[in-house]
């Protein structure tokens, strides 16, 4: 296991609160069902369980998605962090790409600025800032990994297929070989699988956002 993910589900561990899922309650030193040796047995139990959750597969893939999410799309809205953890879970079903989230996020993060995702292999901590941030990265990646949620939103139905996406203040080479599906937040996602019903889908989706700016043009909202 790379040691920048070895930290990264420690800290996960020990933010969630592992300890608290099982075991008996801490028994302080001196009381009648305890000595010294008791008083130390809950916190070795605890410590105990958050390193045997480390290694739980689950956690892992949890820890890896959310933390993609919390580096690339923290100030994106709701559906903008759906959408790259949707583009994230595509990837782990292609074969051009590892089989796990974990594998998809980390994927040559030993090359400098040369991965996947930039986070991974930019030198610096993969390590969030515990707070409202990395509390939604953990909620969408709840919800992701609890499959449907594109069922009940347009743009998001459109990423079905979405391997790709990049910042709109960049143009990278790679995107003129893609087809662009989608604009969410900051971020447009792309597929290397063209087809005729995403076409239409897509044409919809553009019919629908220019009749939306020519209705707000026409009452003075926009331009």
């Amino acid at each position: 296991m790379p040691s920048k993910l070895f930290a990264l589900l420690l800290f996960v561990a020990a933010l969630a609160g592992v300890s608290g899922a099982a075991g008996a309650m801490p028994v302080r030193a001196g009381e009648f069902n305890g000595s010294a040796v008791n008083g130390l047995a809950s916190p070795l139990q605890s410590w105990a369980r958050k390193i045997k959750s480390v290694f739980d597969p689950r956690i892992a893939e949890e820890a890896c998605m959310a933390t993609a999410v919390y580096f690339e799309a923290r100030s994106e809205p709701r559906q903008g962090q759906l959408a790259v953890a949707m583009v994230i879970l595509n990837r782990t079903k292609s074969q051009h790409y590892p089989a796990t989230i974990c594998g998809v996020v980390y994927q040559n993060a030993h090359r400098y600025n040369a991965c996947q995702f930039s986070f991974a292999c930019d030198g610096k901590s993969d390590l969030a800032e515990p707070g409202w941030a990395w509390d939604a990265a953990r909620q969408v990646t709840a919800i992701a990994l609890a499959g449907g949620m594109a069922l009940k939103d347009e743009q998001l139905r459109l990423l079905s297929t979405a391997l790709n996406y990049h910042a709109d203040y960049v143009s990278p080479r790679w995107s003129k070989s893609l087809f662009p599906l989608a604009k969410i937040g900051r971020h447009v996602f792309y597929t290397p699988d063209f087809s005729w019903s995403l076409f239409e889908a897509r044409w919809k989706s553009l019919r629908a956002e220019i009749s939306a700016q020519s209705i707000f043009q026409q009452f003075g909202y926009l331009g």
